[in-house]
């Protein structure tokens, strides 16, 4: 659990940070998704520190690289993407995705800041709450305590 750091001007105060990692086989990728981040990025729901494309070739290399570097199917339009990587996606990351990833797929990592929290936890702090802790639980865990919650057959 990560303690939070002590709150400056709600200008410099990160919310919480977490990332996705989704792979498009074959490299088919769709817009609908794009789309929805974008519009969340627009509604100020998150802020987007860290977008990359990693490909995977048929014989298992990998690599980042730019949207225009590899074929974008038509009616996905990822210009709004273009040089949102502020390498915070270190090699060691890269790496580690990866090898989650099929031979000839696309992978695309966004980092995003979940900037709703912040209007939450400024309500709280006008009634004379304070943070004290803050965190993220992976979706294996909870998937794991579930099933540990379930009867046995």
């Amino acid at each position: 659990m990560a303690m939070p750091s002590q709150p400056g001007s709600d200008n410099d105060e990160l919310a919480p940070v977490d990332f996705l990692a989704i792979e498009f086989p074959d490299g088919r990728l769709t817009a609908p998704g794009f789309e929805q981040l974008l519009s969340l990025a627009d509604q100020g729901v998150i802020e987007i520190l860290d977008m990359e494309f990693i490909v995977k070739d048929a014989g298992g290399q990998s690599k980042k690289v730019d949207v225009w570097e590899f074929a974008v199917p038509a009616g996905v339009d990822l210009t709004a993407w273009a040089g949102a990587s502020s390498g915070l996606l270190d090699n060691s990351d890269v790496d580690e995705i990866s090898a989650a990833m099929q031979p000839g797929s696309v992978a695309v990592v966004v980092i995003y800041e979940n900037r709703w929290v912040l209007g939450l936890v400024d309500s709280w702090r006008r009634d004379g709450a304070r943070l004290i802790a803050e965190g993220g639980v992976s979706a294996a865990d909870i998937v794991a305590a579930l099933d540990a919650t379930e009867p046995s057959p």
